[in-house]
């Protein structure tokens, strides 16, 4: 095997890395994280550095598509470096059962961690497990992208190559280590955790615990394991550790089925799913869209695969929800411009948009829904002549949502494959929906609570306007922010949490869509927008 170097100018920092490799993956193995917004298929353009020859003018490349062959000198842009603010993925809130027993504890302060390990992005939290606080949050794009963006393409990656559960586990867990000392250094606390809890899905899930998610990809599509695992950090390939033993304590939830894991479960419990009425919809929407229904006697779950547009991901300008994302839109007048909002926390004057996150990118085709810019089967209204409606070069129609002179990296557009992804989103997830009421028996729910960051921010009434969710009345919908990061909160801060999840865990009837010969029928219908 040869090795090449990488030179970081212009701080001159040298990287010793194996022949073959892209020049991101390289980066990433030495905790240095660029954007990869298109999942490394070098179309967003997002992850570009500048090459410096020995001899010769610079070169812009994408690292993801570079493979290094040689020794190179490169230099960074600060715009493609994986962002480091420390935001919020969404809110977290608790239930009172939960703030009840914190209200007067007291005693020596624990840190611990909790994760939610989602397919797109990884969000964590650094607490207080004394007082059941959150001390600061942060989300980041899990790596694993890379390789496919969804479940499945990198359960293939796995499977076209036994060698690659180790690198995924690998990527994961240095995107892991990087957010948690950004945490700990941004309250300047030293790494003495005392736990760590992570909810995610039973794929992502396996990958963390270097188990060979395989059996999720074939059917009966079953997991590897159910069972609640307790692991050591040092065993994953964490190096940060409790500085007084030495390792540091991983906790998951248990695992229902092979699509429906510890993240659902998390957001039942900091939902208080006990003691919400019967015929309550949970959603918690990411790049699977988890579902769980209060029987009359039972719980019922599903999961649909609502794909990785809602998260921004995939996307013709799609990016993470972080500064410089535009998050709303709103069009006031056909022959203008849209009207934008942009993710902006420190409210600075100089920040241009640089992309759309999935809330921003929901907004946009409610706007073209709502001007009748596009028809009911999702096409641009092609007769219509409009200032932001154009061709590109390939001649297929784009909608300008911010122009290129007031950007940061080009102009911000909506296309039409992008239509078709938000589409094939909101087309699996009413499906999912309306198989689960029938399995359980209802005609609609009685109450619907959205969870996961992206639902957190979306306008309720423009999801039952695209289709997104029954038509119900709005005082029946609500929204909780990120549930399943809070029930990872509270499990790490709870120790009877755990058996809680078990508990519950054991109460559920799966409905397998997969199988169900109707669901491609209805499925195909619900990509059509609603008539109105």
């Amino acid at each position: 095997m040869s090795y090449y170097h990488i030179h970081l100018l212009p701080h001159g920092r040298q990287i010793k890395v194996k022949q073959g490799k892209s020049l991101m993956e390289s980066l990433m193995a030495e905790n240095i994280f660029l954007r990869s917004d298109c999942g490394g298929k070098g179309v967003c353009g997002k992850c570009q550095v500048k090459e410096i020859p020995a001899n010769g003018h610079p070169e812009i490349r994408n690292a993801c598509t570079l493979t290094i062959s040689e020794d190179i000198s490169i230099e960074i842009p600060e715009s493609s470096l994986l962002s480091s603010h420390i935001i919020s993925k969404a809110p977290v809130s608790f239930p009172e059962i939960f703030k009840n027993r914190f209200r007067e504890k007291t005693g020596k302060v624990c840190h611990g961690i909790a994760v939610d390990l989602g397919t797109t992005t990884i969000a964590l939290y650094l607490c207080n497990m004394t007082t059941g606080e959150v001390l600061s949050s942060l989300a980041v794009k899990n790596p694993q992208a890379l390789y496919g963006d969804d479940v499945m393409s990198r359960i293939g990656a796995i499977g076209k190559d036994v060698k690659n559960l180790a690198y995924l586990q690998k990527l994961v867990v240095r995107a892991m280590e990087w957010g948690i000392k950004q945490l700990l250094d941004a309250r300047d606390i030293e790494p003495s955790l005392s736990k760590m809890v992570v909810v995610g899905n039973p794929t992502m899930i396996h990958i963390l615990a270097g188990v060979d998610p395989k059996s999720i990809g074939i059917s009966p599509y079953q997991p590897a394991f159910y069972d609640a695992r307790k692991m050591l950090s040092a065993d994953l390939g964490f190096t940060i550790a409790d500085l007084s033993t030495g390792d540091l304590s991983i906790q998951t939830l248990p695992q229902v089925s092979g699509f429906i894991g510890g993240d659902i479960l998390g957001a039942g419990l900091a939902v208080d799913f006990d003691t919400q009425p019967c015929g309550t919809l949970l959603i918690d929407l990411g790049t699977n869209g988890e579902l769980l229904l209060k029987g009359r006697d039972r719980l019922f779950a599903t999961s649909c695969a609502t794909g990785p547009a809602f998260e921004g991901a995939s996307l013709s300008c799609g990016m993470q929800a972080i500064p410089g994302a535009v998050n709303l839109v709103e069009i006031r007048g056909l022959n203008e411009f849209p009207h934008c909002s942009v993710i902006n926390p420190s409210n600075s004057s100089k920040l241009k948009p640089s992309g759309i996150c999935g809330t921003g990118v929901i907004s946009a085709v409610v706007q073209l829904w709502k001007n009748k810019i596009i028809d009911p089967g999702g096409a641009f209204r092609k007769e219509l002549d409009l200032l932001a409606l154009k061709k590109d070069s390939a001649g297929k129609m784009q909608y300008t949502i911010v122009p290129e002179e007031l950007t940061q990296d080009g102009g911000v557009f909506i296309s039409q494959k992008d239509i078709r992804s938000v589409q094939l989103g909101k087309a699996a997830l009413i499906s999912g929906i309306e198989f689960l009421l029938r399995e359980a028996g209802f005609e609609k729910p009685e109450k619907i609570i959205i969870a996961g960051a992206f639902g957190s921010f979306l306008d309720k009434e423009d999801m039952m306007g695209l289709g997104m969710i029954p038509v119900m009345d709005l005082d029946c919908v609500e929204v909780a922010g990120n549930s399943a990061g809070a029930g990872a909160v509270m499990a790490l801060c709870d120790e009877d949490i755990l058996e809680k999840s078990k508990t519950m865990a054991s109460q559920i009837t799966t409905v397998d869509l997969a199988c169900n010969q109707d669901f491609q029928e209805v499925f195909v219908k619900r990509l059509r927008f609603p008539d109105g």
